[in-house]
């Protein structure tokens, strides 16, 4: 059955739902036992199967970890304070007007990784793709869309970085 490909509503084996994601399955299974929100149905022998709104769940987890910066802790935080719905909400690209802190504990705020803000490379052209010749070879209309779509995509991550940078702020402000 491979080459099929599945509606947005279908369920998915722990496989598929690991490819969606670009994560790997034994990520999956140590962020079951980490989030107690996210609970796929299992079937004989144990199989995961992830319902939609277990997908949803994921790809926000996935955002806050990987895209906001946020460390397990945080998210279990966000999670609690915040929902559910919020965390699926950002899965499915919403932003948030400003991001949750990721704790209420100054100190602790201050050394976690939301309060750094997340870490974005400057190029996404690593040091092999430098040195080959497409590297160095003149614009076309095809590299100027790519470049563009990267600006935007950086673009996009500053402001969520100024977004949580805001919200630190305004909770230092608050705390003091």
């Amino acid at each position: 059955m491979a080459g099929i490909e599945k509606g947005e509503q279908a369920f998915r084996t722990i496989t598929e739902a690991a490819e969606l994601l670009d994560v790997p399955a034994h990520v999956l299974r140590f962020w079951e036992g980490k989030f107690p929100q996210l609970r796929p149905l299992k079937r004989a022998g144990g199989r995961r199967h992830y319902r939609p709104e277990d997908m949803a769940l994921l790809r926000g987890i996935r955002a806050l970890l990987q895209e906001d910066g946020y460390q397990l802790k945080g998210v279990q935080k966000v999670l609690k304070d915040q929902g559910v719905g919020f965390v699926r909400a950002r899965g499915a690209g919403a932003q948030p007007d400003v991001l949750p802190p990721v704790t209420a504990n100054p100190e602790a705020l201050a050394l976690g990784a939301a309060a750094r803000g997340p870490v974005y490379p400057l190029s996404p052209v690593t040091s092999g793709e430098a040195q080959s010749p497409a590297a160095t070879a003149p614009a076309t209309p095809a590299s100027d869309e790519a470049s563009q779509a990267r600006l935007l995509a950086a673009l996009e991550k500053l402001e969520r970085a100024e977004a949580i940078l805001s919200a630190v702020a305004a909770f230092q402000r608050r705390a003091s």
